[in-house]
């Protein structure tokens, strides 16, 4: 495959980047909101801890707004902090399970001062480290950590008992050395509870942000999912601290819902905040790029495909790939602009031609943001094995993966729709 040309213009518009918090902008009501919710937790006399849930569909905007609120909430030493990307752990609950170990011990040994909180530490790095471990090496490593009686931590205590390690406060059981532990999900689940217990006990507030969730399994893939929502209630159900995380609509589960219901549901944008947003990120290319910008129209484009989604992400994947086109038609000019992203659309949705692409979108040609049945898309000619074929390439996107009964279509297809603004669900 040719190496793709590097962008004509700009490359300003980047639509993956959640990260750079100088590109936040709008969502200033659901800012505040979620700001205030953290405030009252971590504030003196507040509980400390807390379950919150972010969801909404993918590309609205959930990880930068997330990130904003806990970067304006914990800007100074106070509270431990740890973020956990589930876009870069690897797949599986073992990854994202040791890279929270990980990350939380890291964080307390650079910033907890309490002694004993800091000899969990070394143990939760040591053992993420790991996909097994012997008696013989925990025995060594109690020794050159020094995890005596006079250690006061539930972690501490946990594994002494686990591993037969005198100082457990009379409750050693007898391991042979040779005796080796899988240091999996469920280990590590409970080894992390311990931790967090102790940094209360400790009077440390941790603020635990796991993003991206559903990106640690295949969501084509029914085995994958069911860990996801398990890993999802794992999380949200550790205690003494702070949990927040990031999931997609279609990977919540109804029993999810009731279990967690301090959720913050993340919706679509009107045209002129997803304006504001790309006149953000042109800001912030240089001054030869913005006049490059300026001279293909693309503050009218802009402001043109705004009017056709209320997806960030979707707008912006637009603009990006514009970017590396030739605009040899005015910007206002509606069908030569489809034409352009239908293109482009055919090499991002690679196992689907174009005459079916535009047959997908078809059938929520007047409400995009709806969901329609397999029946209702059956009348439009969308047969079960082209959704099979929509659904495994991200044309559509179901309601419920594990039981997909009615879908959606793809924000990167609503420039084939109607009056996609106003409707965000």
């Amino acid at each position: 495959m040719t190496p793709r040309p590097k962008p004509t213009r700009s490359a300003c518009f980047q639509p993956d980047n959640y990260v750079d918090l100088a590109l936040f902008a709008n969502r200033e009501e659901l800012l505040s909101d979620l700001v205030e919710r953290l405030k009252s937790v971590l504030e003196p006399g507040g509980p400390g801890q807390a379950r919150i849930l972010v969801r909404g569909h993918r590309g609205v905007g959930k990880s930068i707004l997330t990130r904003k609120a806990l970067d304006t909430v914990i800007s100074s030493p106070g509270a431990l902090r740890v973020i956990v990307d589930g876009a870069q752990t690897g797949h599986g609950p073992d990854a994202v399970l040791k890279r929270i170990a990980a990350d939380l011990g890291r964080e307390a040994t650079e910033n907890a001062n309490d002694p004993a909180l800091q000899k969990g530490a070394e143990l939760l790095q040591r053992f993420a480290a790991l996909t097994k471990v012997s008696v013989k090496e925990v025995r060594q490593w109690s020794r050159n950590i020094q995890l005596g009686a006079t250690v006061k931590s539930k972690l501490v205590e946990s594994v002494q008992v686990e591993f037969g390690i005198s100082g457990a406060a009379g409750r050693v059981r007898t391991v042979e050395e040779s005796y080796e532990r899988a240091v999996d999900a469920d280990f590590l689940r409970d080894k992390v509870q311990d931790f967090l217990s102790d940094c209360r006990a400790a009077g440390e507030h941790v603020v635990l942000f796991v993003d991206n969730l559903d990106q640690v399994g295949y969501a084509e893939i029914e085995e994958d999912v069911r860990r996801v929502t398990d890993l999802a209630k794992a999380i949200l159900g550790f205690r003494d601290c702070v949990v927040v995380a990031n999931l997609r609509t279609e990977f919540v589960s109804a029993d999810l819902r009731k279990l967690y219901s301090n959720e913050v549901v993340v919706k679509g944008l009107e045209p002129e905040e997803l304006l504001r947003i790309a006149k953000t990120r042109m800001g912030t290319a240089g001054p030869d790029k913005r006049l490059a910008l300026k001279e293909a129209g693309f503050e009218k484009l802009a402001a043109k495909l705004a009017s056709w989604t209320t997806n960030a992400w979707g707008y912006l994947s637009w603009l990006a790939d514009l970017d590396y086109e030739r605009i040899d038609f005015p910007p206002d000019d509606g069908d030569r602009l489809r034409e352009a992203l239908l293109r482009i659309a055919e090499n991002r949705f690679a196992g689907l031609r174009g005459e079916e692409i535009r047959r997908v979108a078809a059938a929520f040609k007047h409400a995009p943001h709806q969901f329609l049945t397999g029946v209702e898309l059956d009348t439009h000619g969308v047969t079960q094995e082209l959704r099979e074929r929509a659904l495994r390439y991200g044309a559509l996107v179901p309601d419920w993966l594990l039981s997909p009964d009615r879908y959606m279509l793809s924000p990167g297809l609503h420039f084939l729709c109607e009056h996609a603004a106003g409707q965000a669900p």
